[in-house]
């Protein structure tokens, strides 16, 4: 996200060099506004701030200075020392220009008119605002127990009482109940159902159409007084169209494959395949 860099084509002969930018060419968006700035002091920084949608392109076409991008989770300082080079800056990065030699020009295009409603200029209302989750708008999201980062497709349904960590990527269509406790880092694959009673720890992965089960003898309107708990633990892998039966843990780093039907515990680094599961080796 941060390594933003565009070397730019140079035409040139014994009467100089020539440099052609051109929208959705060089420049990677309609260029809709743009502004210089120079005659700033070296300890002097300019920017400070972010844009909701806004997007900028900038390139220092005389002297040097240094512009610092940050996106909420690292940050990345890039020299602008070279007018044949440019430097893309999407829209919720903040960015601080510094640095700058007497002689910096530093141009600077927009894909957008000026619009203060547009600014974020508290770095903490940004930490906020780009730290939150990502819901589709199409997603069905009763749950308020989203980390950051998390990110939440389309067709998607989260009951109340679910617990996602940060970072997590939860496909489209999938439904995820009530009392379900998902970790960081979790992927999350198409046609997926997590029902109550399902605990997922920290870097699982979950295949395409994988079934949990929580109940080993159901009937149609009757309900345990509690579901089984079923434990899958951090770094495991379930493979597409697995099926997991209810009550089951399966260890840490485990790789079930595809299609696999798990009707015991699996240990940690196991690797389990057919119906019923049996372990074939182990991950060393």
């Amino acid at each position: 996200m941060l390594d933003n860099l565009y070397r730019f084509n140079v035409r040139g002969d014994h009467r100089g060099q020539l440099v052609a930018l051109e929208a959705q060419r060089e420049i990677p968006f309609n260029i809709q506004r743009v502004f210089y700035i120079y005659g700033t002091q070296q300890d002097v920084p300019r920017g400070n701030h972010s844009h909701y949608k806004t997007k900028q392109f900038l390139i220092a076409v005389n002297g040097h200075c240094k512009v610092t991008l940050d996106d909420g989770r690292q940050k990345r300082t890039f020299d602008l020392n070279d007018r044949h080079v440019g430097l893309f800056q999407d829209a919720m990065i903040w960015g601080t220009m510094h640095d700058f030699s007497e002689d910096c020009v530093l141009l600077v295009m927009a894909d957008a008119h000026y619009d203060e409603s547009d600014y974020i200029r508290d770095y903490q209302v940004f930490l906020k605002q780009v730290n939150q989750p990502y819901i589709h708008p199409s997603a069905d999201v009763q749950s308020t127990s989203i980390g950051q980062h998390t990110r939440i497709w389309q067709y998607s349904v989260v009951l109340k009482g679910a617990q996602i960590g940060d970072n997590c990527n939860i496909c489209a269509n999938t439904l995820i109940e009530n009392d379900v406790v998902i970790g960081n880092d979790v992927t999350i694959k198409s046609g997926v159902y997590v029902w109550d009673g399902v605990t997922l720890e920290d870097q699982v992965f979950i295949g395409p159409c994988v079934a949990f089960t929580n109940d080993k003898t159901p009937r149609s309107k009757q309900f345990p007084d509690q579901f089984a708990k079923t434990l899958v633990k951090k770094g495991a892998s379930i493979g597409a169209n697995a099926t997991i039966l209810p009550g089951l843990t399966i260890g840490e780093n485990a790789m079930i494959g595809a299609g696999t039907v798990v009707t015991k515990d699996v240990p940690a680094g196991a690797i389990v395949v057919g119906n019923p599961g049996v372990i074939k080796g182990y991950i060393e």
